[in-house]
């Protein structure tokens, strides 16, 4: 005999019976969404209440399982019609190609995005637990690319507020350190002034007998009541002058207590200088004459 019968193999008929069992499962999805495209148009056309009784008697369908049908249509249906207007197969879609379970599975992926992960997977070569942990994986990364946005977003807030808030600190800084510098001078000034007015030497025994004579000459022009007011006055100015200087030395206190000693000190010293001009007046006169108080010679 020329003619040779091939061996039949399980391994033959396996891929046989899995062939038919793809077929079949691609007939039952072409057929549900038939079906849903037939429940949808069923169901516009009852009032509110009635749709759950018409399933019931009518076609023995949950409102669950119809509902599911009717997604399956909305999902998929323009997608068959555009397969079988096609004679040559151009306008067919990835999705023509899915089995009824697999259909199922991938509803959970929105529409737009579909074809992609289709196009991306071997969809006829996964089982279905397969094709499962591909949809939870893909919705994981997506869940986990969420969290982290939700977590650069938070970080970008966050950079943008410590920025703004170091922004206001310099701001500060600048405006202690201008308040620093304009007190500083005024010290300065004010030191600069009493230093100056310490620093006059002390009037000689001529300009102090001279003083002596015209004081003496205005009090008995005029009442001692002047040299009293010209005393409170010149009082008060020294007092006034002494107060200011307390405040400046409290203003420094806060800014650079370094610096604030500095000037107490000076202050301090100055204070002393004066106090110990003061201390007798008028000045004792020094001269040269030595007195003999010896009895004198033949």
């Amino acid at each position: 005999m020329n003619n040779v019968i091939s061996k039949r193999t399980p391994l033959v008929i396996a891929a046989e019976i899995n062939t038919i069992k793809h077929q079949t499962s691609r007939v039952l999805l072409a057929n549900a969404i038939e079906i849903g495209r037939r429940l949808k148009e069923a169901k516009d056309l009852f009032p509110h209440g009635e749709w759950g009784d018409w399933l019931k008697e009518s076609v023995s369908y949950s409102q669950r399982t119809a509902q599911r049908l009717i997604q399956l249509f909305q999902e998929y249906g323009k997608k068959q019609l555009a397969s079988l207007d096609s004679n040559d197969g151009s306008n067919a879609s990835l999705v023509t190609h899915l089995t009824y379970t697999q259909a199922i599975i991938l509803l959970r992926i929105p529409e737009e995005e579909r074809e992609e992960f289709i196009e991306k997977h071997d969809i006829e070569s996964m089982t279905k637990s397969e094709l499962q942990q591909a949809v939870k994986d893909r919705d994981q990364a997506i869940e986990d690319k969420n969290a982290l946005q939700k977590d650069l977003d938070a970080k970008s807030s966050e950079i943008t507020q410590l920025t703004d808030q170091a922004k206001r600190l310099k701001k500060q800084v600048e405006d202690c350190q201008a308040n620093y510098v304009a007190e500083q001078e005024k010290v300065t000034s004010t030191l600069k002034e009493l230093e100056a007015a310490a620093k006059e030497e002390v009037p000689s025994a001529k300009e102090t007998a001279e003083l002596e004579n015209k004081l003496q000459a205005e009090k008995s022009q005029s009442p001692i009541s002047k040299a009293d007011a010209q005393f409170t006055i010149h009082r008060d100015v020294i007092l006034n002058a002494f107060n200011e200087l307390s405040q400046i030395l409290s203003a420094l206190n806060r800014i650079d207590p370094e610096i604030k000693e500095n000037y107490r000190e000076k202050l301090h010293t100055l204070l002393q200088n004066l106090a110990k001009q003061i201390e007798v007046w008028p000045p004792i006169v020094k001269t040269n004459l030595e007195i003999n108080t010896g009895s004198s010679g033949s």
